[in-house]
């Protein structure tokens, strides 16, 4: 009698689902990273807090891009490029702190997290990008998850705060879809732009810093660890994996894949500060967690694997 020898299957795709990994941890870091933030603030002012964090960020990152032998600085023509993600960043968190000090924690964070369907809309105008029937299911999914937990009908708490983290979602979808636009016309080191759009926005940030913010620092123990954290964890870290996985996958599908935050984030509040969700919030959650189950299973995989 012959016997049949059969390979085990490999897996189709290993770069798709190293990208869906670096998505869950980075989900994970970005959604407690609320609390931190929260934390930090109760002892310095949006500015100062943004500014302390990516400073701190960008040397953390200088001896991991040596390490991996990636360019140090831009090329000339990259420059701008630099420069208009550095504004990005600076504006997007200045809203970010700002909205965050003045509002609720878990609105400030589902707010600033509709920033995948800005992504959505840039990537279709910009990009050219399509979702599949599967994906625009997950996709319809998704918003009305993001819709139940915002409660827009009841919208309180204050206008400008409210404004400022729209203001800041939009601001981070469109650096998404210009990041990835930038990938597709130029070989370029996510490592070094990255870097170098912390220092910008750090310098930025410091003049905010200057301008509106004369009053000194509490440095306490819980500031310590709450920047440590933003500034290690939740930045140089977090930002490492989201450009790894948006080199990997579209940049709608990667948007999509951090709708997980804002959930995680609540779950924190609720854990270490008492804030318990609502019925609606829980509901919210529910439909997001099944819309992220359905993009972790889409039959799509058209992204071309690269490099960081």
């Amino acid at each position: 009698m012959r016997r049949v020898y059969t390979q085990p299957m490999s897996d189709p795709d290993p770069q798709r689902r190293r990208a869906g990994a670096a998505l869950a941890l980075l989900s994970l870091l970005w959604g407690y990273n609320w609390v931190a933030m929260k934390a930090g603030l109760a002892d310095a002012g949006p500015m100062q807090f943004a500014t302390l964090r990516f400073t701190l960020a960008a040397l953390c990152m200088i001896p991991v891009i040596m390490k991996f032998g990636a360019p140090l600085f831009p090329r000339r023509e990259q420059w701008p490029a630099v420069a208009i993600l550095g504004l990005m960043l600076a504006g997007n968190f200045a809203c970010t702190l700002t909205a965050l000090r003045l509002g609720g924690t878990g609105k400030t964070a589902v707010l600033v997290y509709t920033m995948p369907f800005w992504v959505l809309v840039f990537a279709w105008l910009a990009l050219h990008e399509r979702l599949d029937r599967w994906q625009g299911i997950a996709v319809a999914i998704a918003m009305c998850g993001l819709v139940v937990l915002v409660e827009p009908w009841t919208l309180s708490g204050g206008l400008l705060p409210s404004l400022l983290a729209l203001g800041a979602g939009t601001s981070w979808g469109a650096s998404v879809v210009y990041v990835k636009n930038l990938q597709k016309k130029t070989s370029v080191s996510m490592l070094m732009i990255t870097l170098w759009q912390m220092i910008i926005g750090s310098a930025l940030l410091a003049l905010g810093w200057v301008w509106f913010e004369p009053q000194p620092i509490r440095w306490t123990a819980g500031f310590g660890l709450a920047l440590g954290y933003t500034a290690v964890l939740a930045t140089g870290v977090a930002w490492m994996l989201f450009y790894y996985a948006l080199r990997r996958m579209p940049a709608g599908t990667v948007a999509l894949g951090t709708l997980a935050t804002p959930v995680i984030g609540v779950l924190a509040a609720w854990l270490q500060l008492g804030e318990r969700p609502a019925p609606l919030e829980a509901t919210g959650m529910a439909l997001i967690g099944t819309a992220l189950a359905m993009l972790a299973w889409s039959p799509r995989g058209d992204a071309p694997p690269g490099r960081i």
